[in-house]
């Protein structure tokens, strides 16, 4: 069983990953060093990335309960 805990860590760290591939392209593209082999490198490491996170998204939705509307909040009277 997956737990909340352990597909928010997989996320966590796909989105650092994310977030380092960013500043080093970035930083490559600022010396004009970016190549479009490395382009294209960066390109595919950071679609896998992404769609580790959107399979993280999946899993944390379907482990969340859902609001199918059975429970309506109702407003707390105000104190006098």
């Amino acid at each position: 069983m997956t737990s909340i805990a352990h597909v928010a860590s997989i996320a966590l760290g796909a989105q650092r990953r994310l977030h380092v591939l960013s500043c080093a392209e970035r930083q490559l593209r600022g010396q004009g060093q970016l190549s479009t082999a490395a382009a294209h490198g960066i390109s595919a490491y950071r679609a896998v990335e992404r769609s580790s996170l959107d399979v993280c998204a999946e899993n944390l939705a379907n482990l969340a309960p859902a609001n199918d509307g059975a429970f309506t909040p109702t407003p707390e009277p105000e104190l006098a």
